[in-house]
């Protein structure tokens, strides 16, 4: 065969072997656009599944099927989310039905601020004017801060709009979670097949430490949580604080969402302030803001616990996914880092090996 037939045989070969790879990657891309809007939701379900499998396996011996203790478990956490959501949603259009009533029939009427409010520092003077000028006039009040209203206004919009969304987001999740519960063993052994084929005999193991890691960060997140949450229902109940058990559910919401309960309870706090005297109104803050900021040493000590990765692989993973990805970055960073470290390791581990091995091969 002459050279050029050759050049020529070499040619249609590389043309038929880039071909074919860009139509794998072709597809490869179609699958994941295809795939893409149920992603969230799917990696959602499975950090539920993996959290809730130790009770699906408890209520599968009680009720001797397993399809019928994923049903209970997706029925309750729907429950969960779905209840209080609608009440949440309940009270809120009331109370706007309210207000907006108010202000069309003229009825609306804001009380004085107490005198020592313009005593507060730093903010104090304008809280007291700002208070006193919706007092005096409620539409001349609107109409004069009608500025920060408005951006007040669209910023929680936009907050319902995402509330509302992570909620589907969460209810597809937690169907998708009793699926994955369902057919847990064959999950799990998928699992374990696909990590053997990428790193070997470690395989195992990884997918091990990747379930606890998923199940650390949620006994660190949820736990942190609970905790939180009871340090400052403490103070608004002992306090007296005007609906306290709602003020309590939103702290708890806002503590498992990884946003600062200080949001919630700064408006407490001023309010308190001119409510309560100038000693009780103190410790009622300090006791709020150390519950706010509760989780920053609360949270170090539940994450990473009876692993054999270190915590503060853990807690770097986590804060660093959420960072990047937002609350659902606290799971899949702590459980990428994980891997990452135990990759590294075996690096390290093989290494060592291959070294010890060249150096008997030497010696003897």
């Amino acid at each position: 065969m002459s050279e050029v037939k050759l050049g020529n045989k070499f040619v249609l070969k590389s043309i038929e072997s880039y071909v074919k790879t860009a139509l794998v990657f072709l597809i490869i891309y179609l699958c994941f656009m295809i795939f893409k809007p149920f992603l969230l939701p799917v990696v959602w379900g499975i950090i539920i599944a993996v959290a809730v499998y130790p009770l699906h396996v408890k209520l599968t011996r009680l009720v001797k099927k397993s399809g019928l203790a994923s049903a209970i478990i997706i029925v309750v956490f729907l429950a969960i989310i779905i209840i209080p959501s609608i009440s949440f949603s309940s009270a809120l259009v009331e109370s706007i039905r309210e207000l907006t009533k108010g202000v069309e029939e003229g009825t609306l009427v804001v009380p004085p601020p107490p005198d020592n409010v313009a005593e507060w520092p730093l903010f104090g003077e304008k809280i007291h004017a700002s208070w006193q000028a919706f007092s005096d006039n409620f539409i001349a009040g609107i109409e004069k801060y009608e500025e920060p209203l408005k951006k007040l206004g669209e910023r929680f919009l936009g907050f319902l709009k995402s509330f509302a969304g992570s909620l589907l987001i969460f209810i597809l999740a937690i169907i998708i979670a009793g699926v994955f519960l369902n057919s847990a063993k064959g999950s799990y052994n998928f699992a374990n097949s696909l990590f053997t084929a990428l790193v070997g005999e470690k395989g195992l193991e990884m997918v091990e430490n990747s379930k606890k890691t998923i199940s650390s960060v949620v006994t660190g997140v949820l736990g942190t949580a609970v905790i939180q949450t009871a340090i400052i229902a403490i103070a608004l109940f002992v306090f007296k604080v005007p609906g306290a058990p709602i003020i309590t559910l939103i702290v708890l919401f806002f503590a498992i969402a990884q946003l600062p309960p200080i949001l919630v309870m700064l408006p407490i706090i001023i309010y308190m302030f001119s409510q309560l005297s100038g000693l009780q109104g103190t410790i009622f803050t300090i006791w709020a803001i150390i519950g706010s900021a509760s989780d920053s040493f609360i949270k170090p000590i539940l994450l990473g616990r009876g692993m054999k990765i270190p915590m503060l692989i853990i807690l770097i993973g986590s804060i660093g996914g959420m960072i990047l990805m937002g609350i659902i970055g606290l799971f899949i960073g702590a459980v990428v880092f994980a891997l990452g470290y135990q990759l590294f390791q075996l690096w390290i581990q093989d290494t060592k090996e291959m070294m010890e091995a060249a150096s008997q091969t030497e010696n003897n």
